[in-house]
């Protein structure tokens, strides 16, 4: 893709900064953080089971036997997580994965997700890569009633304006106004009363939020 790669420093002192794997890049790429063209996060694969969720007091931690669903034409569907195989979240698809953020995640570049098997008793992680929104492309925040899948709420943030500077603030806010409002969370349209959401970073959870990370 790119013919001429400059850097600005000796190439022994950075080239660890290419090796995302590493625990220093992991730190900083456990939430999203743009790089050039794209935006990158590391999620580390920190349980087996989610009963163990807290444990590892990590920003944001991953359970091996979580799912991956998303929304489309045939409605709620369980996508595939195949080591070393990318996955790729197409733009506009509603989805969410269990025990890791309470909300369906909609963006409007594409996601792709490629899970790497840790090597000599190193944990499992994903790598996800997408591209940098940019003008008016936004992140939305949608919660569908798990029994009829009927739109419940949705919260948008203009990201490509705004950047990823404000993008946890305005989830956590996204999050809490859902879980404050239980009309929000009764469907409109079967009755259901829907769990409550909760963040991807598992430090702002109150304990019914971290009971609902474990549901769904």
């Amino acid at each position: 893709m790119y013919t001429n790669i400059y850097v600005d420093e000796p190439i022994e002192k950075i080239h660890d900064d290419w090796d995302f794997l590493n625990d220093k890049v992991i730190k900083k790429l456990q939430g999203f953080m743009p790089i050039g063209d794209n935006v990158y996060g590391i999620r580390q694969v920190s349980h087996t089971k989610r009963d163990e969720i807290g444990n590892a007091k990590l920003a944001m931690e991953l359970v091996k036997e979580r799912k991956n669903f998303e929304i489309g034409p045939k409605g709620i569907v369980q996508v595939p997580r195949i080591p070393y195989v990318a996955h790729i979240t197409c733009a506009g698809t509603p989805h969410h994965t269990q025990f890791v953020f309470g909300y369906w995640h909609i963006n409007d570049k594409d996601e792709v997700i490629i899970p790497v098997p840790g090597v000599n008793g190193d944990p499992d992680h994903i790598i996800i890569v997408m591209g940098r929104p940019t003008g008016e492309e936004t992140d939305r925040a949608a919660w569908y009633c798990e029994e009829c899948t009927s739109l419940l709420h949705m919260s948008e943030y203009v990201t490509g304006r705004e950047g990823f500077r404000g993008f946890w603030r305005w989830e956590l806010a996204a999050v809490r106004e859902y879980n404050d409002d239980m009309r929000l969370r009764t469907c409109w349209n079967c009755g259901h009363v829907n769990p409550l959401a909760y963040s991807g970073f598992m430090s702002t959870d109150t304990p019914e939020m971290r009971e609902a990370r474990k549901q769904w």
